[in-house]
């Protein structure tokens, strides 16, 4: 295994000393996953319908804020000392609903929680967050969504749409800071994926309110 693979576990050794020794626990480091937006193109087609961001759902492993490491084929390590801001969840959701609410294919997407309504429903299980760090290959952030399109409209709810979008992104070191950004750079490329299939789903459009407001 390479010094730099070594380092983040050794940080937390030296973490664990210093507080038997009665010396002041360092304060965290907290990161936001920031996607770069949709590549300029071809202007996207926007159904009339709204669109709602469920709640992000996080596999039990990767659940927490502290970011999560692949030391080998089954040993893992959480690393409290570098986090994300916020749950990842509620994090990945936010940023979710704001990247397809400006790449489309929908006319608005609303937010997780918002009490906005909406005929369908997008619903997100994170199956797989954490940094590759394993000897012998590239560190590499790796992300792993499952996506449901639920249509809300009808007299119970359905699925319309389904799918599991993975992606492995290499990155320049194995440190937690190229980690989160290589989840930001995963996760636009999922979504990028994603959003022609939403626009391409065999569903029928519901027709906006006779009153509704047009989307500038």
């Amino acid at each position: 295994m390479s010094a730099k693979r070594l380092a983040l576990p050794a940080c937390a050794a030296l973490v664990l000393a210093a507080c038997a020794i009665g010396q002041p626990i360092p304060q965290a480091t907290t990161y936001v996953v920031d996607p770069p937006p949709a590549a300029a193109g071809a202007p996207t087609s926007r159904r009339p319908e709204t669109l709602r961001m469920g709640n992000v759902r996080v596999a039990a492993a990767y659940a927490g804020n502290a970011l999560v490491y692949r030391l080998d084929d089954v040993q893992y390590t959480s690393d409290p000392y570098n986090a994300f801001i916020a749950e990842p969840g509620a994090m990945l959701g936010d940023r979710m609903a704001e990247w397809l609410d400006r790449a489309g294919p929908f006319s608005t997407v609303a937010q997780p929680g918002s009490t906005r309504p909406a005929p369908y429903v997008l619903e997100a299980t994170v199956a797989e967050l954490y940094g590759d760090f394993r000897g012998g290959r590239p560190p590499a952030a790796v992300l792993v969504v499952q996506f449901a399109l639920i249509d809300q409209a009808g007299a119970r709810p359905k699925v319309v749409h389904e799918c599991t979008i993975a992606r492995r992104v290499d990155l320049s070191q194995a440190s937690p800071e190229a980690l989160v950004r290589g989840y930001g750079k995963a996760l636009a490329e999922i979504l990028s994926q994603l959003a022609p299939e939403l626009g391409a789903a065999d569903y029928a459009p519901i027709s906006p309110p006779s009153n509704a407001v047009s989307r500038r």
